[in-house]
Formats: structure tokens, C-alpha cells, sequence
């Protein structure tokens, strides 16, 4: 059997460490990836350090689920990849273990949580995509999220007098939730972010208002622009994973005279004083921005991805790369996810130069 090198997490609350491991066989409607771009995202950090989606594949847990590469072998059902395709995906966080994870040379993926990648962009521009952009799609059009029906997804509902939301907008979800309420057709789209550049990138994702997350009346400001009309808010960065209080002011900021929705990606009590002010009833979700347990929906995603990354609806994010299976240089980016430093999305390329996989 074929072996790889792999950085892996033998233990919660200990560094990776560079080891082997062999190389899996897909089957049925799967492809093995020769991995080119691993992306690294903070719940990588929870991972690591809490145990958080693969503690049950512990000693041999391997972290990153933004995938690219090239198409080494298929599975017997697999119709929509060739071998040598170049291709994104999120690999399966919940249940496909070590080999659908990225901090590898190769990897897993399920044909159907995976897309082309369209010529124009690199490997490292489509691995901004999966694990960020799903989760925002998810949020924002499946039922446990807003639960919106949009035109561009095939259904009825014109969202051009409405007003979304979104908390955090210059988090990598953020940039992604601004570009979907721009395809979904929201009138107005505020985002609250620490501002940059005069907020200039940020309207290029689809913000047609930023409101300066450290500014004394955000709340106020956001106010003024939806009224008591807002239907609909999603909070791409706060949460308290013990259950305490949190999305205060996302939840504030729904209407009280109608029955408004709130989706988060990181669990939050609603506080009680706040919750008691909405008349109308509130929904407020977490949701998992996971391409298997959504997989009508995240099929959709996958199936239409390329051509709105081609006519320009969906751009990638900014990247920085690490060079190599590096254990320290990974530990310490998801140091600094920990201890809250400012992180650029961070990608891994497995070091393959020298490596030539047995047919």
C-alpha cells in the first residue's frame, strides 16, 4: 500500500506532527485528490485544541477540509470528474475521518460535495471557496438558516425592498454572505466590519452600507437605515460555546412588529431581555455549514459553483500559503487563531515534488 506524508493530531491540546499514512482508495461516487491548496480555517484551531469534529479519530485526526488538487483515481460511480481534472471541495467534516482531511498529500472527496475549478483561477483561489462559502449558502437559503428563496436559486421571492445583516462582514463567511445577498437581490446589504480602505472591498463583495464594528452607535447607525424593519440578520463571527448570551445585537436589531430571523455559525443563548421585545416571534438558528448534512442544497451549490465564479457573481478571497507539511509553521497559525491575532486565510501545499503514486 501506498504511504503519505501527513501532519496529524495524536492528541487534543498537543502540536501536529509530521508522520505517515497510507494513501486511500476511493469508492463508489468518490475521487482521490493529489491535495495542492489546503485551506485552514479557525474551527481547524478548535480542533486541535478541543477536540472539535475529530476527537473520534484521534490518535490519527488529520485538520483543514478547503480542498484543491488534481484527480489522481476515481470510484466506480463517479461521472463528473477525470482523472487529472483539477477540482475544489469540502471534504465530508463530519464523517469521512483522516482521509478526507487536507493536511495530507492526498485525499478523499465525495464527487458530489466537489466542483471543476474554472481555468481562470488557481488552485489557491478556489480553496478560498468550500468551507466559508458553504457555510454562508447554508445560512442564508436552507430552511434551519433564513431560509430565503431567491430567484437566482430558481425560486419566486424579490428581496429588493428588504434589507439584510451581516454581522462580521469582513470575516472570510462574511465576504461570501455579502456576495450571496447581492446574488439574492437584497436592496440594501449592511455589513458591519472593521473598515478598511474606506470600505471599498467590501462593497466590491456586495455591501451597499459599513457600519464600523468599534464604533459607539453601530446599532444606532444600523437603525437608521432598516428601521423596525429588519427581517433578517446573520452573524458570521460572534458565540459563546459555553451557552451563554450572545448575537445581542443582531437579535436587537430585528423587528419587533415582525417576525424576523436570525442565523449564526457559532452557538449563543438569545438573551432574554432582548428576545422579549420581539412581539412577533423571532427565529434564531445555528446552523453547520457541512455539504453532507444539507446535501439537496449543498448539491446545488456544487453543481452551479464554476459558472458563478465565472461570470464573476462569486470572487475568492486573499490567501497567504505555507509551503510544505510545516508542523511548526501550522501550530502556529492556529496559535494565532487562539489567541486572536489577525489571521489571512492560510493554505498548505503538501510537498510533492520528489513523490510519484503507484498505479
Amino acid at each position: 500500500m501506498d504511504t503519505q506524508q501527513a501532519l496529524i493530531l495524536k492528541e487534543v491540546q498537543r502540536p501536529l506532527v509530521l508522520d505517515s499514512r497510507p494513501i486511500p482508495e476511493p469508492i463508489g461516487n468518490q475521487v482521490l485528490v493529489r491535495i495542492v491548496a489546503a485551506g485552514i480555517n479557525p474551527h481547524d484551531q478548535k480542533g486541535r485544541d478541543r477536540g472539535l469534529l475529530v476527537e473520534k479519530y484521534l490518535p490519527h485526526a488529520i485538520l483543514a477540509n478547503d480542498i484543491s488538487g488534481i484527480v489522481e483515481r476515481i470510484g466506480p460511480d463517479v461521472k463528473r470528474f477525470s482523472v487529472g481534472d483539477r477540482v475544489v471541495g469540502q471534504s465530508n467534516i463530519l464523517s469521512g475521518g483522516p482521509d478526507q482531511a487536507g493536511l495530507q498529500q492526498f485525499c478523499i472527496l465525495d464527487a458530489k460535495f466537489a466542483a471543476p475549478i474554472p481555468h481562470h483561477i488557481s488552485f489557491d483561489q478556489a480553496a478560498t471557496v468550500p468551507v466559508n462559502a458553504i457555510a454562508s449558502f447554508i445560512a442564508l437559503f436552507s430552511s434551519s438558516g433564513l431560509d430565503l428563496t431567491p430567484k437566482f436559486l430558481g425560486h419566486g421571492s424579490d428581496y429588493t425592498n428588504e434589507a439584510i445583516v451581516i454581522i462580521g462582514g469582513g470575516s472570510n463567511s462574511g465576504k461570501f454572505a455579502l456576495q450571496f445577498s447581492r446574488l439574492a437581490g437584497f436592496g440594501k446589504i449592511i455589513a458591519t466590519a472593521k473598515v478598511r480602505d474606506g470600505g471599498q472591498s467590501l462593497r466590491e463583495f456586495g455591501a451597499t452600507h459599513i457600519i464600523d464594528r468599534k464604533a459607539d452607535d453601530v446599532e444606532d447607525q444600523i437603525r437608521a437605515i432598516v428601521g423596525n424593519e429588519l427581517l433578517y440578520a446573520f452573524d458570521t463571527v460572534n458565540g459563546d460555546y459555553s451557552g451563554g448570551f450572545s448575537h445581542q445585537l443582531a437579535l436587537s436589531l430585528l423587528s419587533t412588529t415582525k417576525k424576523g430571523s436570525l442565523a449564526t455559525l457559532v452557538r449563543g443563548e438569545a438573551d432574554p431581555a432582548i428576545a422579549a421585545t420581539k412581539t412577533a416571534g423571532f427565529k434564531k438558528n445555528q446552523i453547520l455549514g457541512v455539504s453532507d448534512l444539507h446535501q439537496e442544497l449543498a448539491a446545488k451549490f456544487w453543481r452551479e459553483l464554476p459558472g458563478w465564479i465565472e461570470k464573476g457573481e462569486l470572487k475568492p478571497l486573499d490567501f497567504e500559503i505555507i509551503d510544505g507539511l510545516d508542523a511548526m509553521k501550522v501550530n502556529n497559525l492556529l496559535d494565532d487563531y487562539r489567541d486572536g491575532r489577525a489571521v489571512t486565510k492560510t493554505h498548505v501545499h503538501p510537498d510533492q515534488r520528489d513523490f510519484t503514486l503507484n498505479r
